[in-house]
């Protein structure tokens, strides 16, 4: 592969504007790509010939024919997000088209392979929701899709060059030509290949060959630079003509140079869209599908991902890592909608929130130009949109819900119930273990029923989603008590505290008593099929225009509805902020609703100093 800055081909990044532009909830940096690296050697994109705004929006229609994608990774190294969204271009347009998406494996560089790398590359496609029509293992028609597989393609394809003249072989030893680069460079001149074998007849090449001389094969490359076409930068020529690369190493294996463009044609990839610092090659790719007489295919080159500072993504910054976003519990759909937008156009129906489906629904080749700077807080926001999509679906509709929500609320729950019977001060959250009565013998709120409430607990906790157990720490810390019981000590203080409230400091306590009574005795009429929220919202709002209520208000000038509703919080859930009263009382249940009732019109019978039993009221009484 090219190292992407070398003498007299250095890919730089220079920004003609420093301004940038909101798109997407993302800054995109308005800038072109230069290729250079000193005055004499300068390669960049052709300034375009006058193009029409209608050939400018045709050149970024997808095509009416299905059309054939590939990602093609390397095994040297694991998925980060800068691959993830290239493979989710490639999975779109040919999804868009109704075309086929390929998974290859380019192994051909056996001194980097990482052992595991190829099964946490098929892990995180599949988590991510990116399923291939062909690949390693699933085969297709035009299989193997290991590159290390398909050496006898690439033997026979470089042979057929060597024999038409357009490449030959170099017995050069890696020694000598790592001399020549060195001279060349202490000198200041270009450490090209000086094209000592370039001369060497056939007859000569074949007798070394025959004779056991190691060999690399080399291309020889046009005397003349190849112009290109590009979807994304239109036209592209190097100032200079391409060196004499090498197209099959000595180890008998290609370069990705030939790889990629034989696996491309044989597979009959249409479109091949990786990220702009392969642009810089695409001539070479070119050179070699004319020596062929092959038609290229269409390329589209998209912008590299910068950070805040302007500065290329690092592979070895945690964030790029597929791991990061897993470990953080980010929605897959989400990642792949931040990923979508960096350097896509796509709208849907509603903007730029997006799941899969709707990105295929939407696709287009409208890509950005230039670099594009990742803004986590975009990732965040989306992150929250998606989770609000989880509503008002079932589990089978909502497959992460479980993965995502649900079970690590639960190992939330037992950490804290862990603390708690050890005797630990707090917990997660910076929850007061001694706050927390016993845990309730059935937890409602995980149930099925009660999805959407969970979500919205979920949705109401913000922290940095780098930090997913502080965030489900804290969310089960504002619904402690559908957790746990309320201790007597707890619910007596939070009542000398309630009492502080303006919606209760000028009620006199016998008629606090009065009123908790009266609510009690109304909401035990109920029974297990009519304990659903829309009734008890209804049956509260009876209660507020009863006159027992109506006249403890009257004569303090408290609102009926705030009175009421600050009297169930505080006997419910310890004054505690959180759902909708209705909704607790659902959640926790028709028992254990009325056991904290109860509870709670023994403390205000003992405030009130009442000399009347504190006998509790049951259901039926």
């Amino acid at each position: 592969m090219d190292k992407i800055l070398l003498r007299g081909r250095g890919l730089v990044r220079r920004p003609l504007h420093l301004a940038c532009t909101q798109w997407g909830g993302l800054s995109v940096p308005q800038q072109r790509l230069q290729f250079s690296s000193s005055p004499n050697f300068r390669d960049e994109p052709l300034k375009p010939e006058r193009e029409s705004r209608q050939a400018r929006q045709d050149r970024f229609k997808l095509p009416t024919a299905p059309c054939r994608t590939r990602f093609a990774p390397s095994p040297t190294g694991y998925l980060h997000l800068g691959s993830l969204r290239t493979a989710l271009f490639n999975y779109l347009v040919a999804k868009a088209t109704g075309g086929q998406f390929v998974l290859r494996i380019e192994d051909t560089d056996r001194t980097r392979l990482v052992p595991d790398a190829e099964q946490r590359l098929y892990q995180d496609l599949k988590w991510a929701g990116l399923s291939w029509d062909e690949g390693p293992d699933n085969q297709g028609p035009y299989g193997p899709y290991r590159q290390s597989e398909r050496l006898p393609l690439y033997n026979e394809h470089a042979d057929k060059l060597v024999r038409e003249g357009r490449a030959y072989r170099c017995f050069c030893s890696p020694e000598s030509l790592e001399e020549l680069k060195r001279a060349a460079h202490e000198s200041g001149q270009p450490t090209l290949y000086p094209g000592t074998c370039r001369s060497i007849s056939p007859a000569e090449s074949d007798d070394r060959a025959g004779n056991g001389e190691q060999f690399a094969i080399r291309f020889r490359s046009p005397a003349t630079p190849t112009m290109i076409q590009d979807v994304i930068y239109n036209r592209f020529k190097k100032k200079d003509p391409e060196d004499d690369y090498i197209i099959m190493k000595r180890d008998g294996f290609p370069t990705y140079h030939f790889a990629n463009v034989v696996d491309d044609r044989h597979m009959q990839i249409t479109h091949v869209i990786r990220g702009a610092e392969w642009l810089i090659s695409t001539p070479k790719h070119v050179d070699l599908y004319n020596a062929f007489g092959w038609e290229p295919p269409k390329f589209a080159h998209l912008g590299l991902l910068v950070d805040l500072k302007r500065q290329k993504l690092s592979k070895r910054d945690q964030s790029t890592n597929m791991s990061y976003y897993q470990d953080g519990l980010v929605l897959p759909d989400a990642l792949l909608n931040f990923s979508a937008l960096l350097g896509w156009r796509g709208q849907g129906p509603q903007g730029d929130v997006m799941n899969l489906q709707e990105m295929v629904d939407n696709m287009s080749l409208q890509f950005s130009k230039g670099d594009i700077m990742v803004s986590m807080p975009k990732l965040a926001h989306l992150q929250q949109k998606h989770l609000e999509r989880l509503r008002d679906k079932t589990p089978a509709e909502a497959p992460h819900y479980n993965s995502h929500v649900l079970d690590p609320f639960k190992t939330a729950i037992e950490k804290v119930e862990m603390a708690r019977k050890s005797g630990e001060v707090t917990a997660a959250g910076d929850i007061h273990v001694a706050s927390l009565g016993e845990k309730l013998p059935a937890v409602r709120i995980l149930e099925e029923p009660f999805h959407n409430d969970l979500l919205r607990v979920m949705l109401g906790t913000k922290f940095p989603m780098a930090d997913p157990a502080s965030r489900f720490g804290a969310a089960v810390a504002s619904i402690k008590y559908h957790i746990w019981a309320i201790p007597d000590s707890v619910l007596r203080t939070s009542f000398q505290e309630a009492r502080l409230d303006p919606a209760l400091s000028s009620v006199q306590s016998s008629s606090l008593s009065r009123a908790m009574a009266y609510i009690v005795k109304e909401i035990s009429a109920n029974d297990e099929g009519t304990w659903k929220r829309a009734g008890l919202e209804e049956q509260l709002r009876h209660i507020m225009s009863e006159s027992v209520v109506s006249s403890i208000c009257g004569d303090t000038g408290i609102s009926q509805q705030k009175f009421v509703y600050r009297m169930l919080r505080w006997a419910l859930v310890a004054s505690e902020q959180g759902l909708p009263v209705a909704y607790t009382m659902e959640i926790l249940g028709l028992e254990e609703t009325l056991r904290r009732l109860n509870a709670a019109c023994h403390v205000v019978q003992e405030d009130s100093g009442s000399q009347q039993s504190a006998g509790e009221v049951t259901r039926g009484e």
